[in-house]
């Protein structure tokens, strides 16, 4: 009957079975019959250990124990390890690890803290008396790493996690002893890489891992690992493939009935419905999930916050209070483990006038020191959105412009995307009341830059955007540019068979609305981009020949060449830039438009400009990535650059330091 059991739970009873197998196999018989099915052997397994009246247990009931613990564990089925564990926890003093690491994280996955810890402890005590060094190390390693989420230190489960890389590298000595572990570690290793955005991790272990488990018959962990995958799919806005990602993950959970990796799973259905922007249909499978009484706490909270976020974007504020409000009690309960919650519970708070916005702050510190970056970058966006719809648009500006710096410098795609909107919508209305031009040459340098990023993941929200830039112009009366505009979203929208948009944009040309006409039309774009889910840019390798800064007179300041095998003149470059940039001020009005980029003979030219300088990028290609890339070296060089131009020139060792690490970071190929 051993030959029955998944092959992963074979090879952790290896270690632990003595030479003469024939007694556990005896007791295996009695206790599985001829069953072959892994998820009735884990029934079968399961009620006959808690219906054992003696608490003691033999060498051969401890091996039915281990093997319950495995199928468990990977089933999600924690309640059913936690009471085994506490019913016959007297039997391991320490021999079989295995049993102790699974206990523990099945405390961990439950939110249960508090016995986490004093399992914590235990298990440290049992490690400090192994007798083999490398042992010692590699599970004190892996302890850490199970740990950060509890003890909310991420930096100290990547810490761990890179010291891990030597043994998990090739598991040929001290790994290979604990098979389990190794597989947690492994599960761990590619979700923690997914949540830090390290894409070396992810592909240098996801791949690993789903071998290992089909090799080993791990369909729990492979259910966990294609919806990790999903994930991944989404991020790249890749629906196809997250759809069958899903499909295979969910087939896993089936094959071992499991009702908590399906609804784990059911969670990336409903972001695949946002993604379309079906928010409806989002709010279903969320509330389908949430009847099933054996969801955990970690998914309830997550579904709770979706939830609330729906609403909240529906501008239902009954349901959104609601359910923000009892996220924010569990949240609360389990010491604050997800700061998101708590900075839109404390915008709600404020929203309502609950209070003056200490809630908001509270959530802005926990993110803070549980290094939740994303969380952080939400909170200025949040504080932006409160100021925006208080009509103080000057504030709101500020607080947009800092999430933007937040979310650029973390490559968070969505949030930028959410950002331009707001920025331009906000930026339209401080024209309309004022009519600043520097305030339209804002609205005109979002909205295009979300036309970029649109076009280039060939998203709908290209045509919303396009409808509002049109709007803009007629608010201008520049009849001319608003039908060539929307004419562009035409060609758009018919190459990508968005057919009803096609229809809407000939019906905008004949209606001829203004933004003001459309009561704020710019804040429809806001409130459409935010029903979608946008997830990670896909990164496009481009090549990059030439970096230049230029002053308001077309002088070059500093250059770098990235090519060795062409030699670009800097004067001839800055030179067309000015008289091209001159050229778009007299035929567009000043203050109509600006020049961001020009296309010609495989040449991208992307320009950048702050006060009187211009960074200007020469490469093949023009991506959101390189622009972004363009943004920061500006921003981190103008300090140095205002210092040094009225006095003396620039150094071109000045600033090559800075470019190196950089466009290092960025997804390009350097010729």
């Amino acid at each position: 009957m051993i030959e029955n059991l998944p092959i992963f739970v074979q090879k952790e009873l290896e270690l632990y079975i003595t030479d003469n197998k024939e007694p556990v196999k005896s007791l295996l018989t009695k206790v599985l019959g001829q069953e072959v099915s892994h998820s009735k052997i884990r029934e079968l397994l399961s009620n006959y250990l808690l219906k054992l009246k003696s608490k003691h247990l033999d060498e051969n009931e401890k091996i039915l124990l281990l093997s319950s613990f495995l199928l468990c564990y990977w089933s999600k089925e924690y309640e059913t390890i936690i009471e085994l564990f506490n019913k016959f926890h007297d039997n391991f003093s320490g021999e079989n690890i295995s049993v102790h690491i699974c206990y523990l994280l099945s405390l961990r996955d439950m939110f249960l803290f508090e016995d986490y810890e004093k399992a914590y402890k235990i298990i440290q005590e049992i490690i400090e008396k192994l007798q083999m060094e490398n042992s010692k190390d590699y599970l004190t390693l892996a302890l850490k790493e199970f740990s950060s989420t509890t003890h909310k230190r991420p930096d100290f489960g990547f810490k761990a996690l890179n010291e891990l890389l030597r043994y998990l590298s090739s598991p040929e000595d001290v790994a290979i002893k604990y098979p389990f572990i190794l597989d947690a570690l492994m599960t761990d290793l590619v979700n923690f890489a997914y949540t830090i955005a390290d894409d070396t991790l992810k592909d240098l272990w996801l791949d690993s891992a789903i071998q290992r488990a089909k090799t080993y018959e791990n369909q729990g962990m492979l259910s966990i690992l294609y919806d990790l995958l999903t994930s991944l799919s989404l991020k790249e806005y890749d629906i196809e493939n997250a759809n069958k990602n899903l499909e295979q993950g969910l087939n896993h959970a089936k094959q071992i009935s499991s009702e908590r990796l399906t609804s784990i799973l059911l969670l990336n259905s409903a972001v695949i419905e946002k993604m379309k922007g079906d928010l409806s249909s989002a709010l279903e499978i969320y509330k389908n999930i949430l009847k099933n009484s054996r969801v955990f706490t970690p998914v309830q909270l997550e579904i709770l916050e979706k939830m609330g976020q729906i609403y909240l974007l529906n501008e239902e504020m009954e349901k959104t209070i609601e359910f923000y409000n009892q996220a924010h009690v569990i949240n609360e309960k389990y010491s604050f483990l997800n700061p998101m919650i708590e900075i839109v519970y404390g915008y709600i708070q404020l929203l309502e006038g609950k209070d003056e916005g200490e809630s908001l702050e509270k959530g802005m510190q926990l993110a803070q020191d549980q290094f939740d970056f994303n969380a952080m970058s939400y909170y200025f966006f949040y504080k932006g959105m409160f100021h925006q719809k208080e009509v103080d648009l000057a504030t709101a500006v500020k607080f947009f412009e800092r999430a933007l710096e937040f979310f650029e410098n973390q490559v968070i795609f969505e949030g930028i995307l959410y950002t331009y909107a707001a920025l331009a919508d906000s930026y339209f209305e401080m024209y309309r009341i004022t009519e600043n031009n520097d305030f339209a040459l804002k609205f005109l340098y979002y909205i295009d830059s979300l036309l970029t990023v649109t076009e280039e993941i060939q998203h709908s929200v290209y045509v919303d955007a396009i409808i509002t830039k049109a709007g803009y112009y007629r608010f201008r009366n520049m009849e001319n540019e608003a039908v060539t505009t929307l004419k562009q979203g035409i060609q758009y929208a018919e190459e990508h068979k968005f057919e009803e948009r096609v229809d809407e944009l000939k019906a905008v040309i004949e209606e001829k609305k203004s933004l003001a006409q459309e009561l704020r039309g710019s804040r429809k774009l806001f409130y459409r981009i935010r029903k979608f889910s946008f997830g990670t840019h896909k990164k496009i390798p481009i090549i990059l020949y030439l970096l230049l800064v230029i002053d308001e007179g077309g002088l070059p300041l500093y250059s770098y060449n990235f090519s060795k095998k062409e030699n670009i003149d800097d004067l001839l470059i800055s030179g067309l830039i000015s008289a091209i940039i001159s050229f778009s001020q007299e035929v567009l009005g000043k203050g109509v438009e600006t020049l961001r980029s020009i296309t010609h003979e495989g040449r991208s030219v992307i320009v950048e400009k702050q006060d009187e300088v211009m960074a200007v990028l020469v490469s093949d290609n023009e991506t959101f990535e390189s622009r972004l890339q363009v943004r920061k070296f500006l921003k981190e060089a103008m300090s140095t650059i205002k210092q040094k131009i009225a006095t003396h020139p620039i150094k071109q060792e000045e600033f090559t330091h800075l470019v190196e690490a950089i466009f290092e970071e960025a997804p390009f190929t350097i010729e």
